[in-house]
């Protein structure tokens, strides 16, 4: 929010002085509650079990063709067409950059380099603190050509004993993992997030790197202080689990 706020100053982005009061609210949210059950198809099918993340994803866009052909009305069949070709083209670019990166996992996978760089690690007699921020800098650096899902899969079971063995909650080792892991998502050289943006946007990698380099430092910043603090992240989950 901070981020956001100094942007925003900064480059003079124009406010909304419009006055709206709560009867507007309430009258704009009746009007549009259909929109409000999209979460619902998309979160709540996969925390009750009915959907899997991907299956879930299907049931949005489904309901979401409910809404733009019968309820909108905005959405014609040359629409539909359109966008369901824009979105083939824009997944075959994206997932042939995760197929290359995923034959960089399986060579990683292959010379046991994980398993290695755990065992030097481990034989530094580090102390908690000084592992998870060692830890960071390397998922940072690996995010950076490695995607989120294998990194989580090839990392998870090389360091999560060795941290829970010094005393570590793995509830704050998978928070540090996904958060260092999606800040590398978002940097070159490979970047999926980058080029997920690019092909939509039509934006160069290195522009949009410029306008999301503030957050990226910002969420650094959020993981040495969950390293340093980490109560941050674990009180409500012991006082849930307690």
């Amino acid at each position: 929010l901070l981020i956001t706020i100094w942007i925003s100053n900064k480059n003079h982005y124009p406010r909304e002085d419009r006055n709206v009061s709560l009867k507007i609210i309430l009258k704009m949210t009746i009007k549009y509650s259909y929109i409000l059950f999209m979460p619902f198809f998309v979160v709540g099918s996969v925390i009750f079990g009915i959907a899997t993340a991907t299956e879930s994803a299907a049931l949005g866009v489904f309901y979401a063709l409910i809404i733009g052909i019968f309820l909108i009305k905005s959405l014609s069949p040359k629409k539909v067409y359109s966008a369901l070709k824009s979105s083939v083209l824009t997944s075959a670019k994206i997932m042939i950059i995760i197929a290359f990166s995923k034959i960089f996992i399986w060579v990683l996978a292959y010379e046991r380099i994980p398993d290695g760089l755990s065992e030097m690690i481990t034989g530094l007699g580090l102390q908690p603190t000084s592992m998870l921020l060692l830890f960071i800098i390397i998922i940072l650096i690996a995010g950076t050509f490695i995607d989120v899902s294998p990194a989580i899969l090839l990392f998870t079971p090389v360091f999560l004993p060795s941290i829970i063995d010094m005393g570590v909650s793995p509830i704050l080792f998978g928070v540090v993992l996904v958060i260092g892991l999606a800040v590398g998502a978002c940097t070159p050289p490979v970047g999926n997030c980058l080029n997920v943006c690019s092909i939509i946007t039509g934006l160069s990698i290195g522009r949009i790197f410029k306008g999301a380099a503030p957050f990226l430092v910002a969420n650094i910043i959020t993981l040495f202080l969950i390293v340093m603090f980490p109560n941050i992240v674990t009180w409500l989950p012991k006082i849930i689990m307690d």
